[in-house]
């Protein structure tokens, strides 16, 4: 039997859990983002079991801001770093870190909703909804991945990829990629095979995500660090076809780390318009591109065409392009005093 990632509620340098009066938080751990594990958003790791409850710290009670503790040993997350000591109390920074913490409580709602229609469909045995469906669930979770990944253990339960467990047969091996495995290589979701299991872990991992971001503020350092790094990980992952190489959907994921990655900009903007204008127009002309490029690949009914389909030339173009907006993105923090 699978078993949701553990609840309990501790924060990190660069967010504030918010329980209530009472200690009654029961979100799960938000681990510290001052890591140097050094690994990628997304990447995941098979070193922690997957298929128990992380450990964790008791509930924290009330609201503050949580010193730094040890993060997960299992190499998963996001691979974001901020300056414990970089805070601000620039009005147009407090405001837009405000309203991208709406946001991802937003997208974090929409991923519940999102898996459920891919989850029911597996649970049901109706391998063509399935694969349908197994792309766009995964949209709201690529738009917040770094900030997400923040939570204790939940990148390696949801998002793990095989590389990091000894075989597809790993039990410890769960997520969305474990679930694409089964529908898009094996092809085969009967009930024997396991997939409505894991497609009940995946729906009560990420409940428990959707709980703990519902009373998590994302601090400021956190959010231009966080655009910066989905980026890197379209760059670094998406672009090579590695994330999603059963469905061939890396292009979906692609699109939605840039989306993620200019809605984050765009709260900051304001702040970096008023700090430096040209840097402003340089990141802006940065997703246009890559929104063009990625327009090629549309399949006109709302998704993206298969990977394979990419050209080697295309997929060029867009690496330099991505590398450039990367290191616009990245000077961010530094022109906000964040770093």
């Amino acid at each position: 039997m699978f078993l949701p990632i553990a609840v309990a509620a501790v924060a990190a340098l660069s967010v504030v859990a918010c329980g209530d009066d009472g200690g009654n938080d029961d979100g799960g751990t938000v681990r510290p983002i001052n890591t140097d594990d050094g690994s990628g958003s997304g990447s995941g790791s098979g070193s922690g079991s997957g298929s128990e409850p992380a450990g964790g710290s008791e509930p924290a009670s009330g609201s503050e801001t949580v010193t730094t503790g040890e993060g997960s040993e299992s190499g998963s997350g996001s691979g974001i770093e901020v300056d414990p000591g970089a805070t601000t109390d620039d009005p147009l920074v407090l405001e837009g870190a405000g309203q991208y913490t709406g946001y991802v409580r937003g997208q974090t709602e929409q991923i519940v909703t999102d898996v459920k229609a891919f989850t029911d469909a597996v649970r049901s045995g109706d391998l063509e909804a399935a694969m349908a469906g197994y792309a766009p669930s995964r949209q709201a979770w690529e738009r917040i991945e770094p900030i997400a990944g923040l939570v204790e253990d939940i990148d390696v339960a949801v998002d793990a990829r095989v590389d990091d467990f000894e075989s597809e047969d790993d039990p410890a091996w769960t997520g969305w990629h474990k679930l694409e495995y089964l529908i898009f290589e094996v092809g085969d979701i009967a009930p024997e095979s396991g997939a409505g299991e894991l497609a009940d872990r995946l729906d009560a991992d990420l409940a428990t995500l959707q709980e703990t971001m519902s009373t998590t503020d994302i601090e400021p350092a956190a959010i231009p660090v966080g655009a910066a790094e989905l980026i890197e990980e379209v760059s670094a992952g998406k672009i090579t076809g590695e994330e999603d190489r059963y469905s061939g959907t890396d292009l979906w994921d692609f699109a939605a780390n840039v989306e993620g990655s200019k809605a984050a900009f765009e709260f900051m903007e304001p702040a970096v318009e008023a700090a430096d204008p040209d840097l402003v127009t340089a990141i802006q002309e940065g997703f246009d591109e890559v929104a063009i490029q990625l327009e090629e690949y549309e399949d006109g009914d709302g998704g993206y065409l298969p990977f394979d389909e990419l050209t080697p030339d295309d997929s060029d173009t867009m690496k330099t392009t991505l590398a450039e907006l990367s290191e616009n993105l990245a000077l961010v923090a530094g022109v906000l005093g964040l770093e």
